[in-house]
């Protein structure tokens, strides 16, 4: 489906007075700040769905409870509970990525997760052993779809769902389970199914405001620590993931236009832009950077969330 790209977010509130069911909807905002309800469910089967994490690529939607994965299209009205994971997975610890591979025409979605012999506890993760799978979506949709367990172990713990640079995916990571020390990257393959551990650049010692980007293709990481000390953000561009080579390349004074405490994730858009929100009550301030003319623009709307970018797609999750 040809069409501009969007901004998207899920709101969650309750339908009916004094009742605990929730309704589920999904909203896109164009770039000029106008609304649109794509879906809204009413019923679903996971009560954990209206606080999942969640993510975007090319037109679907990826959400992840503790326990499942859900895949969806706003666009269609589709919703559909992923099979089942490993059944050794220790519940309640785990991590995705989701992204699109345009030379493929597939979807992946990767899901770390952690694996204990059978009655293990989640308190117990610390003593598990890290694993990751991948599920293929294609054009046979979901039901003809299976996991497949990755026989390389991840060399560290991801931290947040992952992002797709060049259909390779990138996490932020740790060296271990319970312990936040000197941020790290880490990388996946999907053609030869191999991991790379990536260093950051020294200038990042803990994981406050941290939060990787795709701009123009490449992997990006603002420094949110330094804007917190002068008001300027500096990105940090991956030169070579194999011999961990970064470069400060664009350096962006914010002045007094934003809040520190109040400045939300970092988004790449279309047109070399990149894509700040900032809460103001019940506010939302979307601000646009053009990183060539240097120039902003804004869009204010009502609501709360995390925002991604958004195109409607006509791909069914079904066969």
């Amino acid at each position: 489906m040809e069409n501009a790209p969007q901004l998207l977010f899920v709101k969650t509130f309750r339908y009916l007075r004094r009742s605990g069911k929730l309704k589920l909807q999904f909203i896109s905002l164009d770039m000029e700040g106008r609304n649109e309800d794509l879906y809204t469910i009413t019923h679903y089967p996971d009560r954990q769905i209206h606080s999942s994490r969640w993510t975007v690529s090319a037109g679907l939607v990826c959400l992840s409870t503790d326990c499942c994965i859900y895949l969806c299209n706003p666009a269609i009205h589709q919703l559909r509970e992923l099979p089942d994971c490993s059944p050794s997975a220790i519940p309640g610890y785990e991590h995705f990525g989701f992204g699109y591979l345009h030379s493929k025409k597939e979807y992946k979605v990767v899901r770390f997760f952690y694996m204990g012999p059978p009655g293990t506890l989640p308190v117990d993760v610390v003593l598990a052993q890290l694993r990751c799978e991948v599920f293929t979506l294609n054009s046979w949709g979901i039901l003809n779809s299976r996991w497949k367990e990755i026989a390389e172990q991840p060399p560290y713990h991801p931290v947040f769902p992952g992002v797709l640079v060049n259909e390779c995916m990138y996490w932020l990571a740790k060296d271990k389970v319970v312990y936040y020390g000197q941020p790290r990257v880490m990388s996946f393959e999907f053609e030869n199914e191999k991991f790379i551990s990536i260093c950051c650049p020294s200038a990042f010692v803990d994981f406050q405001g941290l939060d990787l980007m795709d701009l123009k293709g490449t992997v990006c990481l603002p420094d949110y620590a330094n804007f917190l000390k002068s008001s300027i953000l500096d990105l940090w561009i991956l030169k070579d993931k194999v011999s961990c080579s970064w470069a400060k390349e664009y350096s962006i004074n914010l002045g007094v236009r934003f809040d520190p405490e109040e400045l939300g994730c970092f988004y790449s858009s279309w047109n070399e832009e990149i894509i700040f929100r900032q809460q103001l009550g019940v506010m939302m301030v979307v601000f646009f950077y053009d990183i060539k003319t240097k120039c902003f623009r804004q869009v204010e709307i009502h609501g709360r969330g995390p925002y991604h970018i958004y195109w409607k797609t006509l791909f069914s999750l079904d066969s």
